[in-house]
């Protein structure tokens, strides 16, 4: 039983005759009527009751026909998947916080708009995480800081951001670790990237011992600045989206701010989807 059988089988159950079938397939209706008879041979089924110039279906071929209809959306669907000509299936995707709040919403929102039939699930992890599950193959493809330095994965820039240390209005400018005038920092937990690099930053300063407290939640690390009581290290973008910004004062890091996050993908392993995923983000 061969696919072109079941679709010669379709045409003449569709138009009740050979000549219908071969006008619909575009082929001779000489070829629709040898692959009938080689479907019957091998099924060992009469298929058509022929009347004259009219062809039926038998009780054999009613059957038949739901079968061969799922059997030919499946072979065809599964060519289009091949040949790209219809993207669907999954795609897990990995990011970081910061990536979640203003970047990532736009490219879900032009991927959806692109891929209709592409299933995303977007999982928030911290930087070791993201990277780890891209390399262990439970995730497609990752967002986070970079470049990530391995040799079983590849990277490439989605976007450059900047790092900022907020303080409040009435704080001098600050030039390095040795200006703050502060009491305490506010930052995430030790496995995000992030924290690392403020941790750097003060024990190049010299102020490694200066108290960092661990806060889950942009808002509240916003809050206590606005309060007097802190510092804190916060991307540019993400500052922007809370409430409150323009009531504190943000310094620049110069190069220490620099902030690029990167696509993550297991080396020889990046799938189609992801391949998707990255040309969408490149026209934004």
């Amino acid at each position: 039983m061969q696919i072109s059988q079941l679709r010669a089988f379709c045409a003449v159950a569709e138009t009740g005759s050979v000549t219908g079938a071969a006008r619909i397939l575009n082929k001779v209706p000489s070829s629709i009527t040898v692959r009938i008879r080689q479907l019957e041979e091998d099924l060992d089924r009469i298929l058509f009751l022929r009347e004259r110039k009219r062809m039926s279906l038998s009780p054999a071929g009613r059957q038949l026909l739901e079968h061969a209809q799922r059997i030919l959306d499946l072979a065809d669907g599964t060519r289009a998947l091949m040949r790209d000509e219809g993207i669907s299936g999954p795609l897990v995707v990995g990011a970081l916080d910061v990536v979640l709040v203003d970047y990532m919403p736009l490219l879900i929102g032009r991927m959806r708009q692109r891929h209709r039939g592409m299933t995303l699930n977007v999982r928030h992890q911290a930087s070791e995480d993201l990277v780890a599950h891209v390399a262990d193959g439970s995730l497609d493809i990752a967002l986070t800081e970079g470049p990530v330095r391995s040799k079983a994965l590849r990277s490439k820039v989605a976007f450059v951001d900047e790092m900022l240390l907020v303080t409040d209005p009435g704080h001098p400018d600050i030039g390095g670790p040795g200006d703050l005038q502060c009491a305490e920092l506010y930052g995430f937990r030790h496995d995000c990237s992030f924290r690392f690099r403020m941790d750097r930053w003060l024990a190049a300063g010299g102020r490694g011992d200066m108290p960092v407290i661990e806060i889950e939640s942009y808002h509240t690390m916003l809050a206590c600045v606005s309060a007097g009581m802190g510092a804190a290290w916060m991307l540019r973008s993400i500052l922007k989206t809370l409430p409150g910004h323009h009531q504190v004062k943000t310094h620049s890091l110069s190069e220490a701010g620099r902030t690029e996050i990167h696509f993550v993908w297991r080396d020889g392993h990046l799938s189609p989807n992801a391949a998707l995923l990255m040309e969408a983000a490149a026209t934004m």
